[in-house]
């Protein structure tokens, strides 16, 4: 599934891919190149989902967070 933007952190240890999946927008995180997790945005616009991603990539995100509301935190 092709990517709709890719935010990095300054420091490159931050990553966060936004893309559509079954017409909903998703964002995946990654920290160190390992996947932290992925969320579902059904009912939100692509700015907010946009503002989610860079969020994590500026620290503003935690990983407690993205845990918390990921589809794959099991």
């Amino acid at each position: 599934m092709k990517p709709l933007s890719t935010f990095i952190s300054d420091c490159k240890t931050k990553k966060a891919v936004m893309r559509i999946s079954k017409e909903i927008l998703v964002v995946e995180f990654f920290l160190n190149g390992e996947r932290v997790g992925e969320i579902e945005y059904p009912n939100n616009s692509y700015p907010y989902v946009r503002d989610a991603a860079e969020n994590w990539v500026i620290g503003v995100m935690t990983e407690d967070t993205i845990k918390k509301y990921s589809q794959a935190a099991a």
